[in-house]
């Protein structure tokens, strides 16, 4: 994987992705360009989202051409700083597992309401009306920037 550090990238790649943020995933189909937002788990330097066969659409772009884009970012606006990672790499779906889906759900589920640690069982989602599989992103490239738009921006 090429790693760049551009404008200010110099933070860390695996903690800005352990932090729940969403994942901008950019496919293409013969009608062009497609965005897509997801929750997303980065484990095994891959970006791990779920998907559900016959329900969403982008395993099946990722099936005629897998290669894919991701974006995450985060502005926290009270110090001015805004972070982006940017992807490039090839995305193929991959066999439900229980204990990951366990992994990223719980990264967002902890922030609703109500929620309480450990409450949340996946059970068995690879069967069903809609079953679930795993889109799993392996980059070939990352670009890490950040600007602080209070200073780059105003000058």
């Amino acid at each position: 994987m090429e790693l760049r550090r551009e404008k200010g990238g110099a933070f860390d790649l695996d903690e800005f992705l352990a932090r729940p943020l969403l994942a901008h995933l950019a496919t293409s189909s013969e009608h062009g360009a497609r965005a897509s937002v997801f929750w997303y788990l980065w484990e095994d330097k891959s970006v791990w989202m779920i998907v559900e066969e016959g329900y969403n659409t982008a395993q099946d772009r990722v099936r005629k051409d897998p290669r894919v884009a991701l974006a995450f970012t985060e502005l926290d606006a009270k110090a001015g700083q805004l972070y982006h990672v940017g992807m490039r790499g090839h995305a193929s779906l991959e066999a439900w597992d229980d204990a990951r889906a366990a992994r990223l759900l719980q990264r967002y589920y902890r922030y609703l309401p109500g929620y309480r640690d450990g409450t949340f069982r996946p059970g068995d989602k690879a069967t069903g009306r809609f079953p679930m599989v795993w889109l799993r992103v392996v980059p070939e490239s990352v670009v890490l920037r950040s600007w602080n738009y209070r200073e780059d921006l105003f000058r």
